[in-house]
């Protein structure tokens, strides 16, 4: 296992900033704005369905969720000083560590989020993972989850931005992650910029068609061009029957 990861994990709220609980609302207020885009037409109708967010951090997703009028939310991040923040503020999260959490559960669900999570394991320990994680979705359930984009322009220096990733996935490879696991993705979405306000949708506009410039150059050099540009791609996949 990385050394690094009980170096730095226990100490993430410090790193970021993230220790004032009234400042983190804030945060959690402003993130929710972007989670609203980022999840379009992909959460469930029924705001009775329990949904799991694995890695839940301080709970801004979680927060979210709540905020849209989900009702049976749950986090657990293995975080101990980021989970007692997220309780802080009222948020159903728990420290536990997710093989150990999700062997123990009997509790199915419809959704299990997993936000900047996957990168952090090595395909040996990602496997059991995922295996569980298909096995706790309701047939139908989808899994909601964003990782940096290997085939994005950024794509090297969001898979160094972190002392503990271990990988990064292109398109393709995140779908076959989840084909391995009987799961198919559905959507895969490119977030950024997120067009959330007026001046976001004038720079969204801007960019979508800086980008069809440069993907025009890129061909011109003979090389490909990205679908998703963004440094980190959101995906949703379905548990199959």
């Amino acid at each position: 296992m990385n050394p690094y990861r009980n170096a730095f994990y226990p100490r993430q709220s410090e790193w970021h900033g993230n220790q004032d609980p009234r400042k983190l609302l804030s945060a959690h207020q402003i993130r929710s704005r972007y989670y609203k885009w980022y999840t379009k037409n992909w959460l469930p109708k029924d705001k009775s369905t329990p949904i799991l967010d694995i890695g839940c951090g301080s709970g801004q997703f979680t927060y979210f969720l709540n905020k849209e009028g989900y009702k049976s939310t749950t986090g657990i991040d293995i975080d101990a000083q980021q989970i007692e923040l997220a309780q802080s503020l009222g948020l159903n999260c728990h420290c536990a560590e997710v093989e150990e959490y999700l062997r123990d559960q009997i509790q199915s669900y419809g959704v299990i989020s997993m936000l900047d999570i996957l990168e952090h394991f090595t395909w040996k320990e990602l496997y059991p993972i995922m295996e569980l994680v298909r096995e706790k979705l309701t047939i139908g359930g989808k899994v909601i989850v964003s990782v940096p984009n290997a085939a994005s322009p950024l794509g090297l220096s969001t898979r160094y931005s972190d002392i503990t990733h271990e990988t990064s996935f292109s398109p393709a490879s995140l779908s076959e992650l989840f084909f391995c696991h009987g799961m198919e993705v559905r959507s895969l979405r490119d977030p950024w910029p997120a067009p959330i306000s007026v001046r976001h949708k004038i720079f969204r506009s801007i960019a979508m068609t800086t980008r069809k410039l440069e993907g025009l150059r890129l061909r011109l050099l003979g090389l490909s061009v990205p679908q998703y540009w963004s440094p980190v791609i959101w995906a949703v996949a379905e548990k199959k029957p």
